[in-house]
């Protein structure tokens, strides 16, 4: 009884455990999305600020902050480590209860397809987590300026405190 309760509480969770902010479009809609992408930044002191990435220049990164809601300016030089999410992902955690009461009709073999089943739609769901983001170790400053809500900087006429 106890093994088949963890055994639910980790298909929960690897089903239901990553959210993402909902201003983030779907794969079909990235083109048309009006918000900038969602970053997490790891500071050098160890904080952590994470939001929509409203602009960035050589200098610096403003970020609208999902916890303060307001914008941040944070120095480049500051930045240890970003995450970025430019898109809802893929959500793939319905297929491990699926295919693992597929394996029902298996018989005996299933002591040999549950944990091939096992193996492959939990590495399905968690490369789909991951899909839409870069992480800084592969992702430089410019190229990063196409993710944020003003890639050219913001406008002249809109003040910082204004963005919502």
């Amino acid at each position: 009884m106890k093994t088949k309760l963890l055994f639910i509480l980790l298909i929960s969770l690897v089903a239901f455990g990553c959210s993402s902010p909902k201003y983030l479009p779907t794969s079909d809609k990235i083109g048309v999305n009006e918000f900038g992408s969602f970053i997490k930044i790891s500071m050098n002191g160890g904080d952590r600020i994470d939001g929509e990435l409203i602009a960035i220049d050589s200098a610096q990164i403003v970020v609208l902050s999902s916890n303060e809601k307001k914008c941040l300016l944070i120095s480049v030089k500051e930045i240890k480590r970003f995450t970025l999410q430019y898109a809802q992902p893929k959500q793939y955690g319905w297929t491990i209860p699926v295919f693992l009461l597929s394996t029902i009709s298996h018989g005996f073999f299933s002591i040999f397809t549950v944990p091939v089943n096992l193996i492959v739609t939990i590495s399905a769901t968690s490369s789909g987590n991951s899909a839409f983001k870069y992480k800084s170790k592969s992702m430089n400053y410019e190229k990063l300026r196409m993710f944020a809500r003003f890639p050219q900087g913001i406008p002249l006429n809109i003040p910082i405190e204004s963005i919502h």
